[in-house]
């Protein structure tokens, strides 16, 4: 998404803001500065650009209490996995590593969201602005705040962005369901630190509206409700991604490169086999982390990177009724292509995957 341009940054659109909540406890409140001044220069001395970063909490102290341990905030997700996978960094709880530090803080934290970044501006990683000048909004935009960082899979996937697949039928046909109608309970958090999306309590599951489908009279519900996810028999084709390389431009600025993503579907293994995912079969989708996406920092940064499956427990935004593989049982049993087998993994991530790829004596015949 392109930075927005100068005409577009209006601070104030009209007289209505002065009158809200946020326009009545006064621009020092939140943005601190010198209102006995009498020049601008000292007006805004020491002013603070984006208060949400620390000032939230002053009137908002329940949800900010909750929001500060949410991955919006934390990306505790990174974290998570790069530890798992070796990283010794102080982030990952680890003795600390200054090369993959300095790399963390250039690029994953890039992720990091602030309270006004979802609620009265666009994040800063897809260029910041405000959405509608200093109004605030209750929920976040769907396009300006939530896809504006998961563009690109959740959003070709949801409005049906990639080539020749149907939107989700959530948008198609629900009049087009925000983000927020399933995902608003989770997004602030549940106030508990969380190693990442899947381990969140309040993470939105499918039976959360579609509670008929437990006790229906559908026979392949009651075949497989307990062994396949939603997506397996739910979900099409979605964007895989094989490779990300992290790295600076001769004036300072992060970039990344990456291969072609490649639309695919895949069945695989549970990699989280808990006891609130525990199927046997879920949807995969493979993620871009390489052995060396660190490399312009230093070598060897990822020494643990067998230790986390590349193929991940998958949730796409592309769900829809009728699929090819739920149009009768024969065309998901005996049809191997659908599922995971070690001729879909690349050699060297196969000692990652072990525990994610189908064996042939476990594809359904």
């Amino acid at each position: 998404m392109p930075p927005l341009e100068a005409w577009e940054k209006v601070f104030l659109e009209d007289a209505d803001f002065m009158e809200g909540v946020h326009g009545k406890v006064g621009c020092i409140v939140c943005h601190g500065g010198d209102s006995s001044a009498d020049e601008k220069d000292g007006a805004h001395a020491e002013m603070v650009v984006d208060p949400s970063a620390g000032n939230c909490d002053t009137c908002h102290s329940d949800i900010a209490h909750a929001n500060d341990k949410n991955l919006h905030s934390t990306i505790n997700g990174f974290y998570t996995h790069l530890a798992a996978r070796g990283c010794d960094c102080e982030e990952c709880g680890c003795a600390g590593d200054e090369r993959l530090l300095t790399a963390i803080n250039n690029h994953c934290s890039a992720c990091h969201t602030s309270c006004g970044q979802c609620h009265v501006s666009r994040p800063d990683s897809a260029g910041g602005g405000f959405v509608s000048a200093h109004d605030f909004k209750e929920r976040p935009s769907t396009v300006e705040s939530c896809t504006a960082c998961h563009g690109s899979r959740v959003d070709a996937e949801y409005f049906g962005r990639n080539e020749g697949v149907p939107g989700d039928v959530h948008q198609t046909t629900s009049e087009g369901m925000s983000c927020m109608k399933c995902h608003g309970n989770e997004t602030h958090g549940s106030g508990e630190l969380v190693s990442d999306r899947y381990s969140n309590p309040d993470l939105v599951r499918c039976t959360d509206c579609h509670q008929d489908v437990l006790a229906d009279s559908n026979p392949q519900h009651q075949q497989h409700i307990d062994d396949l996810s939603c997506q397996v028999c739910h979900s099409v084709e979605y964007k895989n991604c094989y490779s990300c390389h992290v790295d600076q431009s001769d004036k300072g600025d992060c970039i990344f490169s990456t291969e072609p993503s490649q639309m695919d579907f895949k069945i695989g293994l549970n990699p989280l086999n808990n006891s609130e995912r525990a199927y046997k079969y879920v949807v995969v989708r493979h993620v871009p982390v390489v052995p060396d996406i660190f490399a312009f920092y230093g070598e060897n940064l990822m020494p643990g990177y067998d230790n986390v499956s590349t193929w991940k427990y998958a949730t796409p935004h592309n769900i829809q009724l009728s699929t090819p593989q739920n149009e009768n049982c024969n065309a998901c049993h005996g049809h191997p292509e659908l599922f995971l087998t070690a001729e879909d993994v690349r050699p060297e991530e196969l000692e990652a995957n072990r525990d994610v790829i189908v064996p042939y004596n476990q594809i359904p015949k």
